[in-house]
């Protein structure tokens, strides 16, 4: 029977960066409000991923209709990925001074209202006659979804305890590979419908989705549920996310936090392997549908349900990985999931050997192709300094979206290696990527500290934990 003197959790306040202390039980009921953020933060993710993900989808039918080189092809797939990191390094520190919390579903909605609108107005024929005014519209949309993902992971990673960050961000980002699956049998069944020539109406149809969800999570998210959520968390012996009370629920960072962040290792190197990741991301999702498509002779419809296989371990690696960060640490669990990525890339070159080896490949692959990105999440999150987590996943999706630019190296590749029907640049692709995963792979183990988990005391960098902004011995 415990001592009724002694009190059941520390009284001394925990810090982002200190590894909570608690006598309680190990298995804490998480608070009910966590549960539904990470509800409706999971279809707001979802909803934002496949106002993207859609493109691509029907990119054979948009190369159809302009009769557009591989080359071009990647030049325009590589343009409206790279647009995603236009507003997030920007508007980074806007967004932390707009509210922590539930309060950042305010100026979430001004981003989420962005990437509706365009991706509405792409399937209106009048505004899309020409290639380029698509590209411009998509840019546009992107910018604005580039933009709300780093206020939608800040929103879950302020909703929920600590020491289950990882996990919760690894359940929300399944919205990308599980959300866009839906999306992806969506669009192939309107392809199917309609015709792959009427490929506007999945712009027109799939982001209409968004208005329910966005009512429901708007009435949901509120400083009374938010207050209560806080007290619950504190009760359960975990440790809320935020250092702010129920008065103080703006706290900002000291001026200048962009700038420290720029210079905290533990944010900026993650931030480059996320680049790479999402190069290797978009250009799969890039090479997938034109090599089913144009080398494997399957119709557009086929091409958009099959090129979205890896999607489906795509969510549960997102999970796992997510997890095991919680207690591995940040930094060895990424290290592992690049090296499996990238053993999973070099398998595609086989895929041609028939369906069940592009399914089995592809299901492989999958359990890292997404899973890399809500534990690089939790890095930078577990790095950055009070008030500033906003500003720190900013420069990191800043960075991710750069690497949107692989299809530029994919379709100038496949060009040179004989064209959308031939294998060889295909394969010259999947070599780049393996490339880029295992350069991530150096950049982390080599530039980064370990801010969590059981095995950090293990670590041995380069870098001082001092400089990332860890605090503990």
């Amino acid at each position: 029977m415990p001592n009724p003197n002694v009190p059941l959790v520390s009284t001394e306040a925990p810090t982002m960066n200190t590894p909570p202390r608690t006598t309680r039980r190990k298995r804490a009921r998480t608070p009910g409000y966590a549960i539904g953020a990470l509800i409706f933060l999971w279809l707001v993710y979802a909803m934002n991923a496949n106002t993207r993900q859609i493109f691509f989808f029907v990119l054979p039918s948009i190369v159809k209709e302009f009769s557009i080189s591989p080359g071009t092809a990647g030049v325009i797939a590589a343009i409206i990925t790279a647009s995603c990191s236009l507003l997030a390094l920007p508007l980074g520190p806007w967004f932390d001074r707009g509210g922590h919390g539930w309060a950042r579903k305010y100026r979430n909605g001004v981003m989420a209202a962005g990437y509706f609108i365009f991706s509405i107005v792409t399937g209106i024929g009048a505004f899309t006659q020409s290639l380029w005014s698509i590209v411009v519209l998509q840019s546009v949309k992107n910018a604005f979804g580039g933009a709300g993902e780093a206020i939608e992971v800040t929103s879950m990673a302020e909703s929920y305890p600590v020491e289950r960050r990882g996990l919760a961000l690894g359940i929300q980002h399944t919205g990308y590979p599980w959300g866009t699956l839906i999306a992806s049998i969506v669009t192939a069944g309107i392809l199917a419908a309609f015709g792959p020539e009427n490929w506007r109406y999945v712009f027109l149809l799939i982001p209409l989705a968004m208005i329910p969800i966005w009512i429901g999570y708007w009435l949901f998210a509120t400083k009374n549920r938010y207050a209560k959520f806080e007290k619950d968390t504190v009760e359960a012996g975990l440790t809320k996310p935020l250092h702010s009370t129920e008065d103080d629920q703006h706290h900002r960072a000291p001026a200048g936090a962009l700038g420290r962040a720029l210079r905290n290792p533990n944010i900026v190197v993650p931030s480059l392997a996320s680049l790479l990741g999402i190069a290797v991301y978009t250009g799969i999702s890039f090479w997938l549908p034109q090599y089913i498509a144009f080398v494997g002779s399957y119709s557009f419809a086929e091409a958009a349900a099959y090129s979205a296989i890896f999607t489906i371990t795509g969510g549960i690696g997102q999970i796992l990985w997510g997890t095991v960060s919680d207690w591995l640490g940040r930094k060895f669990t990424s290290i592992i999931a690049f090296t499996w990525l990238a053993v999973g890339i070099f398998l595609l070159q086989y895929a041609g050997l028939g369906l069940v080896w592009l399914i089995v490949i592809q299901l492989f692959a999958g359990m890292a192709t997404n899973g890399i990105f809500p534990v690089i999440y939790g890095f930078v999150s577990d790095s950055a300094e009070k008030g500033a987590m906003g500003t720190a996943n900013s420069v990191m999706l800043t960075a991710t979206y750069l690497g949107g630019l692989s299809p530029l190296i994919l379709g100038v590749l496949i060009g040179a290696g004989g064209g959308f029907s031939s294998v060889s640049g295909y394969n010259w692709g999947l070599y780049v990527m393996v490339g880029a995963c295992v350069l991530a792979v150096v950049l982390l183990m080599l530039f980064t500290r370990e801010p969590v988990g059981k095995f950090r005391h293990l670590d041995r960098a380069f870098v001082s934990k001092q400089r990332c902004n860890l605090e503990y011995a």
